[in-house]
């Protein structure tokens, strides 16, 4: 889809959305060790092939015995010692007790385990004080898990729960898409970075897409500033294919001669210059860098002002790159909220409106702009607790209207 004579391509905000989307093919699958899963995504749904614990187990230390055979043989003989190394449950003697800790298999004829406290110890001979509830003291088998349950979908970003149950089954390796690598990379000559103590505007854009495609589940990496100078962002790019799945670049969309990622992303590979029916931020590009037939990086240019790279990150980006990432839900949970002010909408644009989210007496969501919505604000973004999307064929939103908000949840 290059266009010819570098003239703007137009796109709704779906057109835009798909043509992105489907070039962030997901990364090839690969079978990895369990400790280095954490962040992928997994691949094949995790089943438990058999019941977990497959024994039932001891719940705390203590000794297993027969309850029955405790008000008639108070001071029982200790038979043995049960071991993690035993490969089942060993059967159970009556009249004696078997020593055991936590989570070991209860020997077969066992019913209860007495705990430590409730004994004196004894190690040829245990006295046991009290009354013996039969399966007191006892994990069933199953307790974490029946066979054949699914412990964890396809689909599903692996974290310390997750891999927990994986070992737990006794697996060695899953089967993951990897995290995907993305770059940002700050475009800008008047772009400095907080606290260098040198003139300029400190650059923030970079960090808020940095930190938006980490919490969608990417590793990210920010670059920059890179000056405006043609060699400086060519050279820098080029340094950041190797590494990157994604390269997203903000900044140096408009219309000055200085401005120069288009023209340099076109030296590097394909280009969609595109004007995006939406806003804020109506200029966008989209590009494939890298020699036809070989390895091509996706990359992203967004408008370099904060709040307009942050509503076009949630209107595309995010989506594109959930899927990239091997994610069974691309798309943030959303709410029906009733509007308690109105304004006018430019025609034929989605527009993107940070909006506070509450609840009226009655229980109905109900939502407010943050700011005014011809103008977001960086404050505005941070104000918010979600993104009104209104319809580019809406030209006025009413006091009363409902319509669908995202919600940012991280």
């Amino acid at each position: 889809m290059h266009q010819a004579g570098g003239e703007l391509l137009t796109r709704t905000l779906d057109e835009h959305r798909a043509a992105v989307s489907q070039a962030l093919a997901p990364i090839p699958p690969l079978t990895v060790l369990v400790g280095d899963a954490a962040g992928a995504t997994l691949v094949e749904p995790l089943v438990a092939g058999s019941a977990l614990p497959p024994h039932d187990v001891a719940a705390w230390d203590g000794y297993a015995v027969r309850s029955a055979d405790v008000p008639h043989v108070p001071v029982m003989p200790v038979a043995h010692e049960v071991s993690f190394a035993d490969r089942g449950p060993r059967r159970h003697l009556p009249g004696t007790a078997a020593r055991l800790s936590s989570g070991m298999a209860i020997p077969a004829g066992a019913d209860a385990v007495v705990p430590l406290a409730a004994t004196d110890r004894g190690v040829a001979r245990v006295a046991v004080h009290g009354e013996v509830a039969p399966g007191s003291g006892i994990r069933a088998a199953g307790t974490d898990a029946e066979a054949g349950r699914m412990l964890v979908p396809a689909g599903r970003r692996l974290g310390g729960r997750e891999l927990a149950l994986a070992a737990s089954l006794g697996h060695a390796r899953l089967t993951v898409r990897p995290v995907p690598r993305v770059v940002v990379v700050a475009t800008g000559g008047e772009l400095v970075d907080a606290g260098s103590g040198r003139p300029g505007v400190p650059e923030a854009t970079a960090h808020l897409v940095a930190v938006s495609a980490r919490n969608a589940g990417a590793q990210a990496f920010r670059v920059g500033p890179v000056p405006d100078d043609r060699t400086a962002l060519r050279t820098a790019l080029e340094d950041q294919l190797v590494r990157a799945d994604l390269l997203i670049v903000t900044g140096g969309l408009s219309e000055g001669e200085s401005d120069t990622v288009v023209s340099v992303l076109r030296e590097l590979g394909t280009v969609d210059d595109v004007a995006l029916a939406f806003a804020p931020g109506p200029h966008h590009a989209f590009a494939m860098l890298g020699e036809e037939g070989a390895r091509r990086v996706p990359t992203i240019a967004l408008p370099g002002a904060p709040a307009a790279a942050a509503l076009a990150f949630e209107a595309y980006v995010r989506p594109a790159l959930r899927r990239m990432c091997g994610f069974s839900e691309a798309v943030r949970p959303g709410v029906r909220a009733r509007f308690d002010r109105g304004w006018s909408s430019p025609v034929g644009i989605t527009q993107a409106v940070p909006v506070k989210l509450g609840l009226d007496a009655a229980g109905t969501v109900t939502a407010t702009p943050a700011c005014d919505p011809g103008d977001v604000t960086l404050a505005a973004l941070g104000d918010a607790d979600g993104i009104a999307w209104v319809d580019a064929s809406v030209t006025a939103v009413s006091a009363g209207d409902v319509m669908r908000c995202t919600v940012w949840d991280d």
